[in-house]
């Protein structure tokens, strides 16, 4: 499974530990689940949402 889809299964807007611990979940060790989410941010796909806590929404 790939990031994108743990972070559609969480609504589409998470925070860092929710996307790891999901990720976790589905088989994907926390270093490649961040990795392959700072890709998506850098691509465009995902952007940092900076509120009380920094979320990740799809852009």
């Amino acid at each position: 499974m790939r990031i994108i889809d743990v972070l559609k299964t969480l609504g589409g807007e998470a925070d860092l530990d929710a996307i790891v611990e999901a990720a976790l979940k589905r088989g994907i060790p926390p270093p490649i689940a961040t990795r392959q989410l700072m890709r998506l941010v850098e691509k465009g796909v995902v952007k940092v949402v900076c509120d009380v806590s920094i979320r990740y929404r799809f852009a």
